[in-house]
């Protein structure tokens, strides 16, 4: 590690220090039961509010110009989704390892039509190093953002600085996220018509680095926590009843969540799991008798999506999951 980095990362732990004691932190926060296997939520709250308090610090002093915001998509993105988690009650939701791995061995569709998102914006909690990127560095979390046609992302206000946003011209979704060592990454999604556009990808860092990074890695890394997102929103609206606290077969507890000190049970939230009744598909195939060939080896027979034709005259259509099938495992 050179000294540069070094010294680069050494501000930021610093400068979570400080965010955890601000009052953007306060409200963002949400004192959860701790769920066994997953970041604690604290984690995602303190480095958003980290941005924010960077933000604001930039403005007070000078040093920043709504326009520079404006011109960084993915830190831009980063302070929208701050702001509106702080300024508005949201959905967390905790996305089982089950559920996350039959995604991983999914196909999304070229189109979505006909999205129905239950919540306008919320938190998606993802098993704990299940993705890295290609530094590898664990996401923890993905804000998401549905934006319909004509809606217009909040105004921002720092002190006597204002930054506003253009109405949204078609139907969107934004998905933002913050790793642990500050580098973060945003994408805004065209989701209606006949395929799915992707507008931007961007990532941005707080830190210097000597190396540059591979632009091809990065994209499929943030084109995974896409497939992440839209699964999740499309299994919800198909398996709305599959939204519930957690049961006997995921581990909670209450301790090491949050910073202000000890409080009860009841003063804590109980976290809402998507996926526990899900029941991943499994088939055996044995080598025939008398063959040559080898009986085929552990593999995963790809999931994907589709609209299917329903009700009178079959003029409605349904999304359907033909979930991943894992072979011989």
């Amino acid at each position: 590690m050179n000294k540069t980095l070094a010294e680069a990362k050494a501000i930021h732990r610093q400068g979570l220090e400080i965010a955890k004691r601000s009052d953007w932190f306060q409200k963002l926060d949400r004192r959860y039961r701790k769920v066994d296997g997953y970041e604690p939520f604290s984690t995602a709250a303190k480095n958003l509010a980290y941005n924010l308090v960077v933000a604001e610090s930039g403005f007070m002093g000078g040093l920043l110009e709504p326009q520079r915001m404006l011109d960084d998509f993915a830190w831009s993105a980063v302070i929208s989704a701050a702001w509106t988690l702080a300024h508005n009650p949201f959905p967390v939701w905790w996305l089982h390892r089950n559920l996350f791995e039959a995604f991983e061995e999914s196909d999304l569709p070229k189109a979505i039509a006909d999205l129905q998102v239950s919540a306008p914006f919320g938190m998606i909690m993802l098993p704990r190093d299940r993705i890295l990127n290609p530094d590898g560095e664990p996401c923890d979390w993905i804000f998401f953002q549905h934006l319909p046609p004509g809606s217009v992302p909040p105004t921002l206000r720092f002190g006597l600085h204002t930054i506003e946003f253009q109405p949204i011209e078609c139907e969107k979704l934004r998905w933002v996220t913050v790793l642990r060592n500050g580098t973060s990454y945003a994408s805004l999604v065209e989701i209606n018509g006949d395929e799915l556009v992707r507008g931007n990808f961007s990532m941005g860092t707080q830190h210097f680095t000597d190396s540059n990074p591979d632009f091809s890695l990065e994209q499929q890394f943030q084109l995974t926590l896409e497939k992440i997102v839209l699964q999740t929103l499309l299994y919800l609206q198909i398996r709305p009843d599959d939204l519930l606290p957690p049961t006997n077969a995921v581990r909670i507890s209450n301790k090491g969540q949050g910073f202000g000190g000890k409080k009860s049970d009841k003063d804590r939230l109980n976290p809402l799991i998507i996926g526990q009744q899900f029941q991943p598909q499994t088939e055996r195939i044995s080598r025939p008798a008398h063959s040559n060939h080898a009986t085929p080896r552990t593999h995963w027979r790809r999931g994907h999506w589709r609209r299917v034709a329903m009700g009178e005259g079959r003029q409605e259509r349904k999304w359907r999951w033909i979930q991943p099938v894992l072979v011989n495992g």
